[in-house]
């Protein structure tokens, strides 16, 4: 059935993407994880990269930047949180910095690493700036397998062909790496700065937004508004039905079979239709988070109101949609204003 290379790949994109989240959520929430969604989010992340898998250099790389950033997080939260502008700018830097880096293909993986670990750990140390601090610590065991599972779920499922996805990447992008890291900042900042009292709430929206903000072309994104939010519906209330199937039934099977019955629907969503994928992976984002934080320790998982979590992604994206073509002619500069172009 898939003869063409690039069928096959996209096939096995799909796989591997469903292989990793699901066995990242079950062992990580069978363990009792501090954030059980961490290490699948960081594999799903790294798998959509364009490009082949991280290399052991890059791995070790990784580990740098992932113990950097969740330093520089828990020190921005730590020493401003008390103060409103020392806080922003802080926060405002970590996300610069994880844009600029994560929009150049070469170094996406670093760059993805740290809008994760600065949204992760900021986000924790709203809630108790104590809780974050052992995060800081716990987190090496959760960025090790979410990076193992990358590996693994290559090696299960072999990348034969170059992802579909690595051209498009590439060209059509008239706004500069500078440019659009800076839009995106700019309209990431204020929801944190928002959402930062909500801790657990924030970490969810903020994940989801940063991904849209980096998976789809900034000068583009407003096309994409209604597959946005389909696909962080869809996540959404596939991540609701979860919970609620695992809650009636909670045995280890069914966790499994639950699990890995909603990633082979998301990631068949996702490779099935390619032209949309880069903006169905927020919704996969999303369903991972909110599925993983109903059974975080912390948190009881009736503490975890998934159906407002959605209402909150859906909102954010919707706002972040509209605040790109308001700031977009300003990026592009005084010949977009002058032709009255937006998109």
């Amino acid at each position: 059935m898939f003869r063409d290379p690039a069928s096959l790949e996209r096939r096995n994109h799909g796989l591997r993407l469903a292989f990793a989240v699901a066995l990242g959520l079950v062992f990580e929430i069978l363990r009792g994880a501090l954030v059980p969604p961490l290490a699948a989010v960081i594999a799903l992340q790294l798998l959509a990269l364009p490009g082949p898998r991280p290399t052991a250099k890059m791995v070790l790389g990784l580990f740098v930047v992932v113990s950097g950033a969740s330093l520089f997080a828990y020190g921005v939260s730590a020493l401003t949180a008390d103060r409103v502008f020392p806080y922003a700018l802080g926060v405002g830097l970590i996300y610069l910095w994880g844009f600029a880096l994560a929009l150049q293909r070469k170094t996406a993986a670093v760059g993805t690493m740290t809008l994760t670990m600065g949204i992760v750990v900021t986000t924790l140390a709203a809630v108790s700036t104590d809780l974050a601090a052992v995060l800081v610590v716990q987190l090496s065991l959760s960025v090790a397998f979410g990076i193992a599972l990358v590996f693994l779920a290559h090696a299960v499922f072999p990348q034969r062909a170059p992802s579909p996805g690595a051209a498009a990447a590439e060209v059509g992008a008239p706004v500069g790496v500078t440019s659009r890291a800076m839009v995106a900042t700019l309209i990431i900042l204020p929801l944190h700065l928002v959402l930062a009292a909500d801790g657990l709430a924030a970490m969810v929206v903020l994940l989801t937004v940063a991904t849209m903000l980096r998976q789809v072309q900034i000068e583009q994104a407003a096309r994409y508004a209604t597959s946005f939010a389909a696909g962080n519906l869809l996540g959404g209330l596939l991540a609701a039905a979860a919970v609620r199937v695992v809650s009636l039934h909670a045995t280890i099977p069914v966790l499994t079979t639950v699990v890995v019955a909603a990633t082979l629907l998301v990631a068949w969503w996702i490779e099935r239709v390619p032209m949309f994928a880069h903006v169905l992976l927020p919704g996969f984002v999303a369903f991972t988070v909110l599925f993983g934080l109903a059974f975080m320790p912390a948190s009881p998982s009736a503490d975890v109101e998934l159906l407002k979590r959605l209402a909150q992604i859906v909102a954010a994206g919707l706002y972040a949609l509209g605040a790109v073509s308001l700031v977009m002619p300003f990026a592009r500069g005084p010949r977009a204003l002058a032709d009255g172009s937006v998109m």
